[in-house]
């Protein structure tokens, strides 16, 4: 006898399409911030050889922390992926694109805590030298803080200088959903690859013009790299989730982790002495790569993540724009200089005031206007 099927009423369909949350996700956000956090406490391999570490681990361990500074391409290519595909989505399911709506959504998202976080590096206190001065704040007021790092140097020891990566995302939210509201799925693949292909012009420039330090690093136009990797991840899965086994990711993990480690060790292009044609114009692509394949290792891991992790993912971003603070307050409250202090102590208080202001600052500063955010969202992409 058939056994009769029940058919799916037509609201859960609307409400899956109208919904996008991979909590995975939320766990990689997390690791990209313990990636950048890991590499402002790392040291030379000799520095651990010298403290009893064998020298193969040294190695190993020097090269993957020195490897975390590329932790913002990785924020890069998610953040890319996720609003592109959340675009579409919102596209397909509602006919149109409400761009306003986008902004206001990413406004109550990303300006309460990037704006305070300005505040808070003007604070003499936590400003040594009055190196943050208003020639850097104004610019990053006006969401181009990333270019004022190359007008006029990088602002040592501010806890402001980490918003550069804020304003490389706001520039890039500003533009991409008017683009994509104009053109279908399947132009999104060519317009990324317009991206990779002005980004590499823009480095083979600023090697042909001897820029400075910051000059491709920080520099919007030739970083586009991961963020047109993101958006062919979009284009390139149509909405699906990848159904890799576990050893498959981890095969993907490593291919994207090691590459990281290498350009970061041999070539240095986060901090080169002066741009080389092979390192600027090869290792940002090699990277955007690495980050690509860690997102696409993580992408669809089907066991539900620690609470734990998945809390940390929730207030990554105010982990990543506190932790300068938390770098900083540490090395206050520890100042001494042993291996230990060194090597454990000082991050672990780190890490703690971190997670204790980045937790503070969620519920107290950013949790009223994330509420208000759910108003203007037409695909959710976070649980209710």
């Amino acid at each position: 006898m058939a056994t009769a099927t029940l058919p799916v009423p037509a609201q859960t369909i609307v409400e899956k399409k109208r919904s996008f949350y991979r909590p995975e996700l939320d766990v990689l956000r997390f690791f990209a911030f313990l990636a950048v956090f890991l590499y402002h406490f790392n040291h030379p391999a000799e520095f651990y050889i010298q403290h009893g570490i064998p020298r193969a681990i040294a190695v190993v361990v020097a090269s993957l922390t020195e490897g975390g500074v590329f932790g913002v391409d990785l924020f890069f290519v998610l953040s890319a992926y996720l609003i592109t595909e959340l675009l579409l989505r919102e596209k397909e399911a509602c006919g149109s694109l409400d761009v306003k709506g986008f902004y206001l959504r990413r406004i109550l998202r990303i300006w309460p805590l990037y704006f305070f976080a300005i505040g808070l590096a003007l604070v003499p206190a936590f400003n040594p030298g009055h190196v943050f001065n208003w020639s850097y704040a104004t610019a990053f007021l006006l969401l181009a803080g990333n270019w004022s790092i190359i007008a006029y140097g990088w602002p040592m020891h501010s806890i402001g200088g980490v918003l550069w990566t804020v304003s490389i995302e706001e520039q890039f939210y500003l533009f991409w959903p008017p683009v994509v509201r104009k053109i279908s799925r399947n132009q999104i693949a060519f317009a990324a690859i317009v991206m990779l292909i002005l980004s590499s012009a823009m480095r083979v420039a600023m090697v042909l013009i001897h820029g400075g330090m910051n000059s491709v690093w920080c520099n919007t136009l030739a970083r586009l790299d991961p963020i047109a990797a993101g958006i062919l991840v979009a284009a390139a899965l149509r909405g699906r989730i990848p159904n890799f086994s576990i050893s498959t990711r981890l095969g993907i993990l490593c291919c994207g982790i090691v590459p990281l480690a290498l350009v970061a060790t041999r070539w240095k292009i986060h901090e080169p002495e002066t741009l080389k044609w092979i390192p600027t114009l090869v290792g940002f692509p090699i990277v955007a790569v690495g980050c690509t394949l860690i997102l696409l290792a993580a992408l669809g891991v089907s066991a539900r993540p620690h609470g734990v992790l998945l809390y940390l993912g929730k207030i990554s971003y105010g982990l990543y724009v506190y932790h300068p603070l938390g770098n900083l307050l540490s090395s206050k409250i520890i100042p001494v200089h042993t291996a230990f202090v060194q090597l454990a102590l000082r991050p672990t208080v780190a890490l703690g005031i971190t997670v204790m202001f980045a937790a503070t600052s969620y519920a107290v500063l950013e949790t009223p206007f994330l509420k208000l955010k759910k108003r203007f969202a037409h695909i959710d992409s976070r649980p209710v």
